[in-house]
């Protein structure tokens, strides 16, 4: 083994400056790819374990209020008892996931406090310049006819451009994640504009009853 070491060790010595400085560089990026996903992977898992929950919440909101419209318009047509009891039915499931849905939105950080929280973790970073950070439109969480008719809620995203060494970029990311608030991770972009300067772009939401963006 030590033998083949000192082959290796030769033949990289006779290598010209640029193949060594390449070799160099594509060890440092396989390395580096391989401590991001180690990671980051867990903290991206749960983040879309809580995406699901929610997008599985809408959807059931979507159905239902597209059922009780049905039974609605049956029921200015041709009142029956039946009918009646199944739009009862559908209202109380209504209201139990509508119930479920203000208990995740209970323990989200709120809307106020979400830009404010990124910008705070950024101040006590170092290493790193911020590019923009900025409070996107509110959207309805649910997007068609039927949130005319929903007293819902709204997606708070925000926008985080920032520029730094992986390093400092990865601690700020590990920052966020160990706080004890919850907010959903939307997207997140990451590349090496000139090594070893790296450009990260963020973007979290949160969810609110209110469709005005109350934060910074």
């Amino acid at each position: 083994m030590k033998a083949q070491w000192q082959k290796m060790g030769e033949k990289f010595s006779n290598l010209s400056s640029r193949e060594k400085w390449l070799i160099t560089l594509c060890t440092f990026v396989v390395v580096t790819l391989c401590m991001f996903t180690l990671l980051l992977e867990p903290a991206i898992k749960a983040n879309q374990l809580l995406t699901q929950q929610v997008a599985t919440t809408k959807q059931n909101n979507l159905r239902l209020e597209g059922e009780i419209l049905a039974i609605t318009a049956k029921l200015k047509k041709d009142p029956d008892q039946s009918i009646n009891i199944e739009y009862k039915r559908l209202l109380k499931e209504s209201q139990v996931l509508s119930e479920k849905l203000a208990k995740v939105i209970e323990n989200l950080i709120s809307p106020s406090q979400m830009a404010k929280l990124l910008e705070d973790v950024l101040a006590g970073s170092k290493g790193l310049h911020l590019v923009s950070l900025e409070s996107l439109k509110a959207e309805p969480i649910i997007n068609d006819h039927a949130s005319e008719n929903y007293a819902g809620y709204y997606l708070h995203p925000v926008r985080l451009e920032l520029t730094g060494n992986y390093f400092a970029i990865l601690t700020y990311l590990e920052t966020l994640e160990s706080l004890p608030v919850n907010y959903y991770w939307r997207s997140f972009q990451y590349q090496v504009d000139a090594y070893p300067k790296a450009r990260l772009i963020l973007e979290v939401y949160t969810l609110g009853t209110r469709q005005e963006f109350i934060g910074g």
